[in-house]
């Protein structure tokens, strides 16, 4: 099995619709590209790297969210070592996970999102599930927030959304979009037309010329059923 337990779940049912969000953040990381500050037993999605607060980069995932309409507690995705950590970090800003699901072993992002999904299918009335990193650092919050409503006219249409950024360098630590529309001023949004996995350097100073190719940020917004 690919999950051991669900820690943290609200036992009374919620009559809770496509139309309500739940966040599903991915906490499970190791964090060895951050040693020796962030290590395995306290990875850096705890740690606070935001001079704009004191709160880890897991607590800031949740609370930049705040704003967004029919906002629910997330469902967290980690590890059995890491358990305490997300329960007492979530605690600290006073938010009950819906539910803590624990991987013995990780298997990246796929069947964790496939977890999450089947979790809020078995508990909810399909929901949309906002698929987030524990460690991202987003400075314009209101921006991002805004992106994602965007996004919620597309996913409520059935569709399964994820966000680029446009690459300022030619990165060879990202995976990369290409879109079948250039995505600028008034088009926000466009067809994907494939994926490209994390490429060498080479490849990576062709693919920055072309403005058909963003960064894949691994942020994703789709109704439970449509996963």
């Amino acid at each position: 099995m690919i999950f051991k337990t669900c820690e943290l779940e609200n036992l009374n049912k919620k009559s809770i619709s496509s139309l309500d969000l739940i966040p599903v953040i991915l906490s499970g990381g190791s964090g060895s590209r951050l040693w020796p500050l962030s290590r395995s037993s306290f990875p850096k999605q705890y740690l606070n790297l935001d001079e704009k607060n004191d709160l880890s980069l897991l607590q800031n995932t949740y609370l930049r969210l705040i704003g967004l309409k029919n906002l629910r507690d997330p469902i967290i995705i980690s590890n059995e070592d890491q358990r305490f950590i997300v329960a007492e970090q979530m605690r600290a800003i006073k938010i009950k996970p819906n539910c803590i699901i624990l991987e013995p072993v990780g298997r990246n992002t796929c069947p964790a999102i496939a977890l999450a999904a089947l979790q809020a299918l078995k508990n909810y009335d399909d929901p949309t599930l906002l698929i987030l990193s524990s460690d991202h650092k987003i400075e314009n919050e209101i921006n991002f927030r805004k992106v994602i409503e965007d996004g919620l006219k597309q996913s409520n249409n059935n569709r399964l959304v994820t966000f680029g950024i446009p690459p300022t360098k030619p990165e060879t630590g990202y995976g990369y979009i290409e879109t079948f529309d250039v995505i600028s001023g008034e088009l926000n949004s466009s067809k994907i037309k494939k994926f490209i996995e994390k490429p060498n350097l080479s490849l990576a100073k062709k693919l920055i010329k072309d403005k058909h190719y963003l960064w894949n940020s691994g942020i994703f917004l789709f109704k439970a059923s449509t996963i």
